[in-house]
């Protein structure tokens, strides 16, 4: 349900198959290939999340064996790539940026945090398992399914933990959140990370462009044109990090929760995801919806963390094994949150068919994830939002990929023309992100 990160373009996306074609191989469907002289099968597991959590949930031996028998057809990265002087360096797709390096100018390196370890650490965990355990016994008998199912069959030591209610062992896998694999798919993760430390030159400039295309956004920088010739103007000249916060209504500080990675801009280490989260709750905010919001899918919580606010109530719903890395990120972040089972706060997390609940919103929010949940239940969301909110947030992609062998991914303004219960209000190239749509929905009548 939550995803969100164009960090994960080194990296072929979760495949939900791999037991069942592992069984076609040992049914002599393939035959095996012999590793190169230089595979590191640490690298690999570091460059492949999905082979990781595959191999710790014990579906393939090993990641020889993974190299071996799918790696080498799939074209599974193995080594660190060799930086060259094309737009990404052959590490990030061009499509990550809109401005060539000349642009960016003097690029600061990025920077990693060292895990923030806090004596409330195995109390917040303690809650966490609570909360999992909760959701787990109320969960319906339907099983998700699509990509983020991996999440759920995958990771065995932090599902370990919570079954086993293992507070310690939680939240020490919690700790360097967006530098393990515990983020795939969510925001940075361990293969990003192990990219970033390679590259960090590449990455920086990739964060540079988000700044520039955040700072233009906000209209604190004009739009740069190449037909006028100021196209690769170096960035040193971008406004201050005082104009663009005095343009967004809001800090942009970053919380140093499950040590990020990125430039240091004012006092904290801003991961480039942090433009992407602050940019939507501007334009939230600026939408003037009302005080109960709720969120569909909520990454890792960086949307709610820029949208906290005591005058307004915010609900999460999502899958239970991502809200616990969403109660980690919001509770190590000093807010007042509650988890399942708990007595509701201002900010609530729960399990996503509390939906269902006999509640009403001003303003629902989903962010990349509708087009990848399986048709029926992407439907079930359109359908269910108009039920609860006059108004609808979508910053989604359209390219209707594969999703997974069953189906392709969805597009939201199909399934909202299907619904039928809905009127556009605005619809917008995504400023941060090439190839993703922003648009407002209101309800009928």
């Amino acid at each position: 349900m939550s995803k969100p990160s164009q960090d994960d373009g080194p990296v072929d996306r979760m495949r939900i198959g791999i037991r069942r074609r592992l069984d076609g191989l040992l049914r002599g469907r393939r035959r095996s290939d012999a590793l190169p002289i230089d595979f590191d099968p640490d690298l690999y597991l570091d460059l492949n999340a999905d082979v990781a959590m595959a191999v710790e949930a014990g579906h393939i031996a090993s990641a020889a064996e993974h190299w071996r028998h799918f790696g080498r057809r799939e074209r599974r990265a193995y080594r660190l790539p060799i930086p060259t002087a094309a737009l990404g360096g052959d590490i990030v797709g061009a499509g990550t940026f809109r401005y060539p390096y000349r642009a960016v100018g003097s690029l600061p390196r990025i920077e990693f945090a060292e895990p923030a370890i806090g004596g409330d650490d195995e109390a917040i965990a303690r809650r966490l398992i609570a909360a999992w355990r909760h959701s787990a016994a109320a969960a319906p008998d339907a099983v998700e399914e699509g990509m983020w199912a991996a999440r759920t069959q995958g990771f065995s030591a932090f599902h370990t933990a919570l079954h086993g209610g293992d507070a310690p062992a939680l939240a020490a896998m919690l700790v360097d959140l967006f530098q393990s694999h515990l983020a795939h798919g969510i925001a940075m993760g361990r293969t990003t990370a192990t990219l970033a430390r390679h590259a960090p030159d590449t990455f920086a400039a990739g964060w540079h462009d988000r700044l520039l295309r955040f700072a233009e956004a906000l209209a604190v920088e004009p739009v740069r044109c190449p037909e006028q010739g100021d196209f690769t103007r170096p960035l040193e000249s971008i406004a201050g990090l005082e104009r663009i916060e005095a343009a967004l209504g809001f800090p942009l500080t970053f919380p140093n929760v499950g040590a990020p990675y990125g430039v240091r801009l004012g006092g904290s280490i801003l991961p480039e995801h942090a433009f992407s989260h602050a940019y939507a709750a501007r334009r939230i905010r600026d939408l003037r919806p009302g005080p109960r919001l709720a969120e569909i899918g909520g990454g890792f919580g960086g949307l709610a963390w820029y949208l906290h606010d005591a005058a307004q109530s915010y609900t999460i719903l999502d899958l239970p094994f991502t809200n616990v890395i969403q109660g980690w990120f919001l509770l190590k972040a000093g807010l007042p949150v509650s988890l399942s089972g708990e007595t509701d706060a201002r900010i609530r997390i729960l399990p996503w068919w509390e939906i269902h609940r006999d509640e009403r919103y001003d303003l629902v929010i989903n962010q990349d994830s509708i087009p990848e949940m399986p048709p029926d239940t992407a439907e079930m969301y359109v359908g269910r939002i108009r039920e609860i909110a006059p108004l609808f947030y979508s910053i989604n992609q359209e390219a209707a990929a594969v999703n997974t062998d069953a189906f392709r991914q969805g597009v939201v303004p199909d399934l909202v023309a299907r619904d039928g219960g809905y009127r556009r209000l605005s619809r917008n190239l995504f400023w941060l992100r090439d190839g993703y749509v922003e648009e407002v929905y209101a309800r009928r009548g």
